[in-house]
Order: C-alpha cells, then sequence, then structure tokens
C-alpha cells in the first residue's frame, strides 16, 4: 500500500494519490481538509477514483503535525511505500521513523526553496528519495511522475529499477546524464 501525506487544499497531494490509483495501486491519504463542503468535495474526488482516506484531519490547520502522522502511520498495516507530498522539511523525520518500522520505502517531496534544506530522516539505514518539486505543476506530470515512482517502489523494484522504469513509462530522458538531477520529455521518432 502506498500513504500519500500532504495537504488536501494543496494540489500535489490529491494528484500523487490520484495518480498512483490510476496505475492500479492501493492508496491511501493522510492529509488535513478544511472543514465543511470544500473537504468534502476533496474527499469525493479521491474515493471516486479509488483513494482511500485512512487518517484525515478536518481542521482549517495548515498542514499535520508529527504527532498526528505518527498516530495515522502507526495504525496502517502492510505499507509498502511513505510520499511526504507537503511539508516535508516538518514531517520528513517522522515519516522515516514510520516507514523504517514498517519495512517502508520513502519519498519525500520538496520545494526549490527548501531543497538545499533537505530533510534528515534520523533514521541510519533508511535512504529516501528525494524528488524536488517544479514551481508549477499545471498539467499534473510531475505528480504523475511521482505516483509512478510510488507504484514502482511499492512493487517491490529497487530505487535504480523504479527510476528507470518510471522514467521509460513516461517517456522521459535524462538531461545531462544524471537521472537524477534532471529530466525532459522524450520527442516522438518522425
Amino acid at each position: 500500500m502506498i500513504v500519500v501525506v500532504g495537504r488536501l487544499d494543496q494540489p500535489r497531494t490529491a494528484l500523487v494519490a490520484h495518480r498512483a490509483a490510476a496505475r492500479g495501486a492501493r492508496v491511501e491519504v493522510v492529509a488535513t481538509a478544511a472543514p465543511g463542503a470544500v473537504g468534502d468535495r476533496h474527499l469525493a474526488e479521491l474515493a471516486a477514483v479509488g483513494v482511500g482516506h485512512a487518517a484525515v484531519l478536518r481542521t482549517p490547520a495548515a498542514s499535520l503535525g508529527p504527532a498526528d502522522l505518527e498516530l495515522a502511520l502507526r495504525y496502517l498495516p502492510d505499507i509498502g511505500v511513505v510520499v511526504v507530498a507537503d511539508d516535508a522539511a516538518a514531517l520528513g523525520a517522522t515519516a522515516a521513523a514510520a516507514a523504517a518500522w514498517s519495512g517502508a520505502r520513502l519519498v519525500l517531496v520538496v520545494t526549490a526553496d527548501a531543497a538545499d534544506e533537505t530533510p534528515t530522516t534520523g533514521v541510519a539505514d533508511l535512504v529516501p528519495i528525494v524528488l524536488e518539486a517544479p514551481a508549477s505543476d499545471p498539467d499534473g506530470a510531475f505528480a504523475g511522475l511521482v505516483g509512478a515512482l510510488a507504484v514502482g517502489l511499492d512493487g517491490g523494484a529497487d530505487a535504480a529499477g523504479a527510476w528507470a522504469a518510471t522514467l521509460d513509462a513516461l517517456g522521459i530522458e535524462p538531461v545531462g546524464g544524471s537521472q537524477a538531477r534532471s529530466v525532459r520529455p522524450r520527442r516522438a521518432a518522425r
């Protein structure tokens, strides 16, 4: 199972969950959602595509607290991958501890302004996959990449294998010789 952690008032969390579920994965979100109609709409949209909401805090608060995340992850069985789609700096260590305890893989999505401050996990044997989100993802392409990567990891592939399979499946090729730093769409054969 893939657990996507974040905020439903930010599109990335829901998009990553949606894209992973569209690839046939079992997906649950652990997130905050606004009380009232807006939060109801977000949860209904996720449920419509098969994404569960195992632990959603209905609050106007901007994000989950580490204690909320710890409690939610403690009660979810069979976690294969934890994706922290939002607030990785604040939640990365808590997610790492839960991932290490459950034997799950960890993917942290950071923003450009926080990329130099990659969160440390505090767990010696756990090496997270850290992805820098683009400033804008209007068509959800980055969310699709994160979702596909999570599905590959959940399927048992190692980090390098899941990354290579994701790039291949999405038609992306490395730029400048570094798969981990920069990618671009492949051009169609003429």
